[in-house]
């Protein structure tokens, strides 16, 4: 062991311990072991716990050998003393004692854990300190066990090998609240599938209590389950659907209730009519919904045909990217039990490109098999040669079928029909006249107009049919089906238009069906236009419920003045200001404004969107300038969401409540609160000054200090040795003075000049080291200052006065500046 190591560890001498960093690395490196092993022994002793002195000297020497260790990169060489050192804090008390005090151990362990985890990519190393590093997680010390899982997630992501077998205590411990170990779990469960299970259903319940990232890693454990062992999920099915409200949950839940319904279809059963629910707020997952109700349609030919009800309807009513997952279902289904279709579906699909003329056509056989059981045999027998769909429709299928062919002839631009599996070679492609386009554009206006209309009238005839009636004469509304030149029948003014002249179709009649009651048809033109904006009728809809969000919200969030988008890409992507409205004479924002910059842009948009919506007197449209500014806001480069802004602002009527708090704690942490304070009286946020008038007058008088009192002082350029000198502090003016001693009589060593100083920040949270609750820097550029108030309560109070006098220093510099120029 080296002279100096003697020395300090032999005779505990404090005065020479800091000389040990006046070695090189080098120079020591070949005794740390023997020097790890003496200081184990010295802190198992019976009277460290009580030894400032023994304590001490171990901290100092702990850190100069890790120090060496990492310069040298000699930590397999050292690993096994480091581990054992380290092993030993196991056998005594981890706890805190008292409020955020760390036992000796507890530091001891706290500093060694760095050294080893950081090597997480190395095997020899981590073989040794993971099953130690498991055993911190029960040893009950939450700073630690926070330590480890930080480490123990990226040793997963290494060598997942070693982590497998304690798979069961890391699952427990996430259990009792680590959920940061949850990022674990996916790595370990195709080892270890088993010890998850067991636990999979406490895992699940623990959604609701987890921060986003934290449940991004739950749903990606779930969704390996349910690819792997879905009927391990099987008896989850309830809670899971109740997470189906939550918009930021929902698409990757929806991916694991898909899965489970391949292998237990039956425990979906009961909740179709909720995912149909679903499906109406949002659009966008109606692709699962229907896998779930194709699947659920296979245990048995009644769901068979209640899930070819609604998947029909939504084939008649939803947008094209659907579409081919639809069809795909509702083949399976009819495919299994064909007697539904009486074996005509072949011929079905067959017929036409229509969506629309392919759910008129199975909305009419699901009708007929619910009529009478015999029709459908008819039409079985009937449908022996190729289904003309005529069988077991009788006339009213005869003018149908005229109708559906006219339809298409005149629809145009239908896509080449590949007939090879049948024998035959493919069909001519139909050539487009000039006019294609315009009349495509009108098609498409019409058929968007006719959705609800033919969901309504398909869902009609099965209620209908349900009751004994045939409807037999009954029309879905004749637009989607009638040609282009067909007038509609309420007399709204629709240009007819003659057929192409290269079309080889039949003329079509163009008189509507006019043997049964038709459904009304609206004219687009009279529509209020702004109900083709999305947006405008989300927030028509919502207006009264985003006034009481915006009420209650407002007082814990303010809401930005301005966004500016850092195009540097460094970092944060988002500046943020907030401004004083009131601009008192001592106001600390009149000529400036409080900068925050977030990694959350898009929903501070969000929360600037509905607060512009509960101060408009009438719903915002996509067209109001607020509203555009707030897209190209979200439309940057640098801010690119997954959704366009109206579909995401559309999606979740207001924030999570985990990201409200979010944005909460990170006002918190900028220290935010400090500088600003919501008044009921003025209904906005206000500066300190401005909503406290009384301490602007006695802080605006010269010599009259806005806080004054003892702190204590750190002495010692090492932060790791803890000696502290108490002195009198003074925050007056643009100054923080301080005295050489305890008392207001001493002289004044050269005051902090506020201007000058370039951040304060909260060391407690921020560092390893727990035995500063209390305590917070303040930088300058020339010096750090180290600062312990006598409890916390003083700290905020220090530190809120100080920033306030720090934003009343740059406000006067501002105005000076506006002043002279």
């Amino acid at each position: 062991m080296h002279q100096l190591f003697r020395l300090v560890l032999g005779q505990r001498d404090l005065s020479r311990a800091g000389d040990l960093f006046s070695l090189e690395d080098a120079v020591i490196e070949d005794c740390l072991s023997e020097a790890l092993e003496e200081i184990k022994a010295i802190s198992c002793s019976l009277d460290y716990l009580t030894n400032d002195n023994d304590q001490a000297v171990v901290e100092i020497c702990i850190t100069r050998i890790t120090t060496a260790i990492r310069e040298t990169r000699s930590i397999e060489r050292h690993g096994a003393a480091l581990v054992s050192l380290w092993e030993s804090c196991l056998e005594h008390n981890l706890q805190p004692q008292g409020k955020d005090e760390d036992t000796p151990h507890a530091k001891i362990a706290s500093d060694i854990t760095s050294c080893i985890l950081q090597n997480y990519n190395q095997p020899p190393v981590m073989a040794l300190a993971v099953p130690v590093a498991v055993k911190f997680l029960q040893g009950g010390n939450k700073e630690l066990s926070r330590n480890m899982s930080s480490y123990l997630s990226l040793a997963a992501i290494a060598k997942a090998d070693l982590l497998a077998e304690h798979t069961e205590a890391i699952t427990c411990s996430v259990l009792r609240g680590n959920h940061m170990l949850l990022r674990v779990l996916p790595s370990v469960y195709r080892k270890q599938p088993e010890a998850i299970h067991l636990h999979i259903g406490e895992l699940t319940a623990m959604m609701s209590q987890l921060e986003q990232p934290e449940q991004q890693h739950l749903l990606r454990l779930l969704q390996m389950v349910a690819k792997q062992h879905p009927p391990a999920l099987s008896s989850l099915v309830p809670s899971l659907v109740g997470y189906l409200s939550d918009p930021v949950l929902n698409d990757a839940v929806l991916t694991v209730l898909v899965d489970i319904s391949q292998a237990s279809p039956a425990s979906l059963t009961p909740f179709l009519p909720t995912l149909r629910t679903v499906g109406e707020r949002s659009p966008a997952l109606l692709g699962h919904i229907a896998k779930i109700h194709g699947a659920v349609g296979l245990t048995s030919e009644e769901q068979a045909h209640s899930s070819l009800v609604y998947l029909v309807s939504l084939l008649a009513s939803m947008e094209h990217s659907i579409h081919h997952t639809l069809l795909l279902e509702i083949r399976g289904l009819t495919d299994r039990y064909s007697s539904i279709l009486g074996g005509c579906g072949k011929d079905i699909y067959r017929m036409s490109n229509s969506f629309t003329a392919i759910a008129r056509l199975l909305g009419r056989r699901l009708e007929a098999d619910l009529v009478a059981a015999s029709r459908v045999e008819d039409e079985t027998e009937q449908c022996s040669k190729p289904c003309d769909l005529e069988s077991g429709a009788g006339d009213g299928d005869e003018k149908l079928q005229v109708k559906i062919q006219a339809f298409e002839e005149k629809m145009g631009g239908e896509s080449e029909v590949e007939r090879e599996s049948e024998g035959g070679s493919p069909g001519p492609q139909r050539r487009h006249s000039l006019g294609q386009a315009a009349r495509d554009e009108r098609r498409e206006m019409r058929f968007n107009r006719s959705k609800s209309l033919a969901l309504h009238a398909v869902r009609s005839r099965s209620i209908t049919s349900e009751n004994g009636q045939e409807g037999e004469g009954e029309e879905l509304c004749p637009e989607v089906f009638l040609p282009e030149g067909s007038p509609c029948p309420e007399g709204a003014d629709v240009p007819a238009e003659e057929p192409p002249q290269d079309s080889p179709g039949p003329p079509s009649d163009p008189t509507p069906a006019v043997d049964a009651p038709q459904a009304p048809c609206t004219d687009g033109q009279t529509d209020d236009p702004r109900e083709r904006d999305t947006l405008w009728v989300h927030l028509r809809d919502n207006e009264e419920e985003i006034k009481a969000f915006c009420a209650d919200t407002v007082k814990r969030i303010p809401v930005p003045d301005q966004c500016v988008v850092d195009d540097s890409n460094r970092g944060c992507v988002a500046k943020f200001s907030f401004s004083c409205p009131l601009k008192g004479h001592y106001c600390l924002y009149s000529k400036s404004s409080f900068t925050l910059s977030s990694r959350q842009p898009h929903l501070w948009i969000h929360i600037m969107l509905l607060s512009q919506q509960s101060k408009a007197s009438e719903p915002l449209s996509s067209d109001d300038k607020a509203v555009q500014f707030l897209r190209a806001l979200w439309e940057k480069p640098q801010l690119k969401g997954l959704h366009t802004f109206e579909t995401a602002m559309t999606q979740a009527t207001f924030p999570h409540k985990k990201d409200l708090d979010s944005l909460q704690r990170h006002l918190e942490e900028v220290r935010f609160f400090d500088l600003f304070g919501y008044s009921d009286e003025e209904g906005s946020w206000l500066c300190f000054m401005c909503n406290n008038p009384e301490k602007a007058t006695v802080v605006n008088q010269d010599g009259q200090p806005l806080i004054e009192g003892k702190l204590k002082e750190k002495q010692v350029r090492w932060k790791f040795i803890k000696r502290w000198k108490t002195r009198y502090f003074t925050l007056a003016g643009n100054q923080l003075l301080f005295r050489k001693g305890k008392s207001k009589e001493e002289l004044d060593d050269s005051p902090i000049e506020l201007s000058k100083v370039q951040s304060v920040k909260v060391v407690a949270k921020k560092r390893r080291d727990r035995s500063l609750p209390r305590a917070f820097e303040i930088f300058t550029d020339s010096k750090t200052y180290v600062l312990k108030a006598q409890d916390e309560k003083h700290a905020e109070e220090w530190l809120q006065y100080i920033n306030v006098a720090m934003a009343q220093a740059k406000e006067r510099e501002n105005r000076e500046a506006t002043t002279y120029l």
